[in-house]
Order: structure tokens, then sequence, then C-alpha cells
């Protein structure tokens, strides 16, 4: 059975009330109350968390299928999903009781920022943290935030000049949310800054993003922190793609007000639907491919290669770029059925734009990426 059967049926029975919630929360730039139940009662937050929680600890493949899915309902939902359920992944980084303290919770949601944006200063007991950071998606609704500082009056291990930077784990009650996302896309997401004055962090809610985890040996821990990013939010983009091929199939057989004709039968908008198939399709697949082969590589023990590391990386930039290049056909195809703002095809082809813009998966990384296809030795 496909491990991610369940929580794809979950979905489809959430798809009705995520559809009627869009807007409002469009509207309220964060996951509307109903939604955010609803993923909560799904355990859609844990699939990341260890079997040592008593959670699912997902493999990767399946996990990109079910923030695929969700993000075919939704972008801003997807996003929320696949968010809420990669900050499990920390879970691997803190000593069992006080995974447990963060993550036991049903409810238990992190939000966080990757951009370091405080200050640490080491105490007795642990350190004393305050700064502001940005784009904690889901702030409303979480019971812990993250946070990257910079450490005072601490030098790298190795001896080197740069900073050391540490992530801190604040409870939601030690936070101020602070209402500034107002994007053009994934508005839904409520991707709001978030501050804190100053808290006394104890050693053991802190931990090294991309150090060696050493609570949790599996496979989904030692699977490259940054291909988690990027695959996940690439799965993201390939789900926002095919929401607005379902749209534009749904609007394609309309009557037009003006001529009775429906757009589907336009030689221009079957031209770019049929581009647009392509586009997701194929970068589907490839990314597919990639992520699995990379996957079973981390499971067989193996670090990834270079360039398997590169085709991770590419694989990613390639099925946003593609999915946002899908939106932008179906969006002018669709003519001024396109422009009305409540539009699910207008809000995809906004959120895939918006989502493309991600460092992770950036075209303009495709250049860093493909250095991992050179041969560098000669």
């Amino acid at each position: 059975m496909n491990a991610a059967a369940p929580y794809l049926d979950a979905l489809a029975g959430m798809a009705p009330l995520v559809a009627d919630e869009a807007e409002r929360s469009e509207r309220e730039a964060r996951t509307t109350p109903p939604v955010a139940e609803g993923i909560v009662d799904a355990g859609l937050y844990r699939l990341y968390l260890p079997r040592s929680l008593g959670a699912p600890e997902l493999d990767v493949p399946p996990a990109l299928e079910v923030f695929e899915a969700a993000s075919r309902i939704d972008g801003s939902f997807g996003w929320a999903v696949t968010i809420g359920s990669g900050g499990g992944l920390f879970a691997g980084a803190l000593e069992p009781a006080t995974a447990a303290e963060i993550f036991g919770p049903r409810e238990a949601l992190i939000a966080g920022s990757g951009k370091p944006g405080g200050m640490a200063k080491p105490v007795d007991s642990g350190y004393l943290a305050g700064g502001r950071w940005n784009f904690a998606s889901g702030a409303h609704h979480a019971t812990f935030f993250t946070a990257n500082c910079f450490l005072e009056d601490e030098r790298p291990a190795d001896g080197g000049d740069g900073p050391v930077i540490r992530a801190m784990a604040f409870p939601a009650d030690e936070v101020e949310v602070v209402e500034t996302w107002d994007p053009a896309g994934m508005r839904g997401t409520g991707s709001h800054d978030f501050r804190v004055e100053s808290s006394l962090v104890p050693l053991r809610r802190t931990f090294g993003v991309f150090d060696e985890w050493p609570y949790e040996r599996g496979p989904l821990y030692q699977y490259p922190f940054n291909h988690h990013a990027e695959t996940s939010f690439a799965a993201v983009a390939l789900g926002i793609g095919r929401h607005a091929i379902d749209e534009f199939q749904e609007l394609a057989s309309r009557p037009s007000l003006y001529t009775g004709e429906p757009l589907g039968d336009r030689q221009g908008a079957r031209v770019r639907l049929g581009e647009a198939e392509a586009l997701v399709s194929a970068a589907r697949a490839w990314f597919f491919e990639v992520a699995r082969s990379s996957w079973d590589t981390v499971g067989g023990g193996d670090a990834l290669e270079p360039e398997e590391a590169a085709r991770v990386s590419l694989a990613s930039i390639h099925a946003a770029t593609s999915a946002a290049r899908a939106a932008t056909l179906l969006f002018e195809a669709g003519g001024s059925a396109s422009l009305d703002a409540g539009s699910p095809l207008a809000r995809a082809w906004r959120d895939v734009h918006a989502l493309s813009k991600h460092v992770a998966v950036s075209p303009l990384g495709y250049e860093a990426a493909a250095a991992g296809l050179l041969d560098t030795d000669e």
C-alpha cells in the first residue's frame, strides 16, 4: 500500500472545505481556523515526525505526493501542509524529551524563519535571545517558533572568521506576531514577521540547522536539509501547476459571453493547454524519478554524490519553473475570465509565481546547481 494513501484520502475529504475557504484565507492572509483544524485532525502536520513520537516518519517520495496533492487543491493550503510537516524534521535535532515537549501535542505546529534575524548571548543555562524575523508561515497557528540567531562572542569551531548561527525554539507565548504579510501570491500562507524581545532559551531547545542531527538516525533525518526544502517546494509548485490546468479545463467548457463559443474550441487555447500539460507532466516525471533515486541512495546509507545532489536541485528548480510557465500560458489563454482576483486560475498563477521566487527553487539557482555536473578535478 502506498504510504501516502491515507493522507491523500484525507485531502480528498478536505478539498470542498479548502476551496470554500480559499478566498477568505487570501483576504485574511492566514490559514482559516476551520482549515487549520482540519489539517490537525488529519495529522498532516506530523508526516515528518519520528516514530519514537508515535508519528509516521514518512519517506520523502510519498510525502512529496501529499504535498503535491494538497497544493493541487489550493497553493496556500498546500504550503501550510508542507511547511507544517517540514518543521517536524527538527525533532531529529533535539533530545527526545525536548522533542516530545515541542511536538507531542496533536496541534503542534512550528513556524519560523531560516534567515538570521536575531542575536543570542550565551549564559550559564543556555542563551538570552531576541530579535525579529520574517516569513514565518502559519504564524497565527504556531505553538512554537524557530529562529536562527547570531551567537555573540563565539567563533566557528574550525577557527574561521564567519559568524556562528544557531536555531532557537521559542514557545508561542513568548512571541509577538507582526502582521506584515501582503504579497501578490501565496497570501493565505500567513507568512508574517515575528518578534521576541528577550527570551532565556535553554540549551536543549537550540540546534544547528545544518549540523549532523544526533538523536534520530533514520534516513529521513539524514537526507540533506537543503534538498528537503527544494523537493518540498517543487512538489507544491507542481500541485499548483496541476490546479491551474484543472481550472482552465473547467473554464474552457463555458460559453463566451460575447460569441457563445466555448473557450476550449479556440485553437490558441488548445495549443496553450497542450503545452501546459506537457510542461507539468514532463517536469513531474523527472522530478519524482530524481527524488526517488536520491531517497534510495540516502536510505541505503550513502551520501549523495555531487552529480546526484545537483540533479535533485536541477529537477526541483525545473519543476517550479515549468509549473510557473504552464500557469502563465493558461492565465493568458483565459482572457478576461482570468482577470477576476477571485478566480482560482488567477490565484494559482499568482501563487506559483510567488513560490518560484523562493531561493530554494528560483531559476537563479540553476548556475550553482549545475556546478555539481562538472568534473572540477580536471
